[in-house]
């Protein structure tokens, strides 16, 4: 692989690839303004050249450069290299992954542009000065290692990701705004992570903020106590994107979503993009004013479903070789059969194998998949038949759970499973439903029949029912502890 190749280059040949790629540096930014140039080949450079093929392979660090530099560059390149080495080679522009970090084929373009702090950068410098006194006390920075490329997109996922990207290029033109559901797990941090990596690198003048919405409510709460809520509305006028996680928070918070739905209403007539992400769909939001809901709802409604095998086994293929890892497949195969709701358990079990695999030095097999399964509380029933293999996490695990209830509060378990409406059986039973949802992550529905039938909208009432007590009622609190500490969490 081309890969494989350039990590041998000698000395001699990473200077010549550098120098060539310098000289058509210095030709583009005879017709091209170097700040631009900088932007978009700040992390591009000339990673072969194949006298046999007469071609020169131009290296880019992702797909979202991939695209613009061919939008913009892909012609002058070709014609910088047809002047500068040889007029009968083409250009290939390839993703080249080792060049999103430093690289000695990259080359330190801001010292050989010369770009200078002159009026303009002064203005952009100003504006980062800006975003960061925002980000730094008023939201969260992201991770620059969560982007669209390590991304793995399956069927449960195209629509979310396509339209994640397509947000990320145009904020505030494409799906405005954009709103992200889905269960605990499965990614949608990951994109929202993307868009604001994505949209840092192709605009790094727009400041991007983003809150958890417990976050935003205390923002909200301490603006009106200190009597300073137009300081807070100034604030996000220096927000180009705004995004907001988790926004399912602000139930029964009336005067929150009252100023929430004024800065959403700021945000949308100014065309600033808005990025929401929650466990349901705007329509199943419940305490949460109509209004709100209507508008959340005007962009792109995405949903982000568990992924099939298929691609739970890519993504583990995809960590492990971001880890320069391998494993053989039959045990990844093991994993991915067993854990099937939790993109994030995925990767804890990978951790997990590898940490025993260097602590224990030893090659890995199943007994090993069989005690990482263990640690994350998966019970395999045979791993010599693994077509038989059943997660006992989402059944047997919870069931035990439920008899332990049932006792802990002198009930039956088909009282738990009845119509009963008593104090004594509903607060057991909306216990059990809210562990259900965030401990095991099932579905509401499966919460629903699991618990004889009951329908959608009373699952959503009881999980955040008790989501509101566990702030104030210390009997619930010391309850949910003690089934909290049985479950090992």
């Amino acid at each position: 692989m081309l890969i494989d190749l350039a990590q041998q280059y000698d000395p001699q040949k990473i200077t010549y690839l550098r120098s060539l790629w310098e000289k058509v540096i210095l030709q583009l930014a005879s017709s091209n303004d170097p700040k631009k140039i900088f932007s978009f080949l700040n992390k591009v450079g000339i990673v072969d050249i194949d006298e046999k093929e007469k071609m020169v392979y131009i290296g880019v660090s992702n797909e979202f450069v991939f695209t613009q530099v061919k939008k913009f560059f892909q012609k002058s390149i070709k014609e910088a290299i047809e002047s500068l080495y040889n007029p009968q080679f083409g250009i290939k522009i390839i993703v080249y992954p080792p060049f999103l970090n430093w690289n000695d084929l990259l080359l330190n373009l801001k010292k050989i542009l010369k770009v200078t702090d002159d009026k303009n950068q002064t203005s952009l410098l100003s504006k980062k000065d800006v975003k960061h006194e925002l980000t730094e006390h008023f939201g969260i920075l992201f991770e620059p290692i969560f982007r669209f490329d390590t991304f793995v997109v399956g069927s449960a996922t195209t629509i979310a990701f396509s339209a994640a990207k397509a947000v990320a290029e145009q904020p505030g033109t494409a799906y405005n705004p954009l709103f992200l559901y889905g269960n605990v797990g499965l990614g949608k941090t990951h994109l929202m992570q993307a868009i604001w990596n994505e949209i840092m690198e192709m605009y790094p003048d727009k400041v991007v903020v983003y809150f958890p919405a417990t976050k935003l409510i205390d923002e909200i709460i301490s603006a009106t106590r200190t009597n300073k809520l137009p300081n807070l509305y100034k604030k996000f006028e220096g927000v180009d994107v705004l995004m907001i996680d988790d926004i399912q928070f602000l139930a029964d918070k009336e005067k929150t979503q009252e100023i929430f739905h004024t800065i959403f209403n700021d945000f949308q007539s100014q065309k600033k993009q808005v990025i929401l992400s929650s466990d349901r769909p705007p329509k199943e939001l419940l305490h949460i004013e109509p209004r709100l809901k209507s508008r959340f709802a005007l962009g792109l409604v995405a949903d982000i479903k568990s992924p099939d095998i298929e691609t739970r086994i890519a993504i583990l293929q995809t960590k492990l070789a971001a880890k320069g890892e391998s494993m053989d497949f039959e045990l990844l195969n093991m994993v991915a059969k067993y854990i099937k709701d939790n993109v994030r358990e995925l990767e804890w079990a990978l951790n997990i194998l590898l940490t025993r695999k260097k602590i224990l030095n030893i090659e890995l097999g199943e007994q090993d998949v069989v005690e990482c399964l263990k640690t994350l509380w998966y019970t395999p029933d045979s791993t010599r038949q693994q077509e038989q293999v059943v997660n006992i996490r989402w059944s047997q695990n919870f069931g035990q759970l439920v008899d332990m209830v049932a006792s802990y509060y002198s009930i039956s378990v088909a009282d738990l499973k009845s119509e009963t409406r008593t104090k004594e059986v509903t607060v057991p039973r909306q216990l059990l439903m809210h562990l259900a949802k965030k401990h095991f992550h099932w579905t509401f529905e499966k919460i629903g029949d699991y618990f004889g039938g009951k329908n959608h909208a009373s699952v959503i009432y009881a999980v955040d029912n008790i989501e509101k007590k566990l702030k104030h009622d210390e009997d619930i609190q010391h309850d949910y502890k003690v089934f909290m500490e049985w479950l090992g969490g």
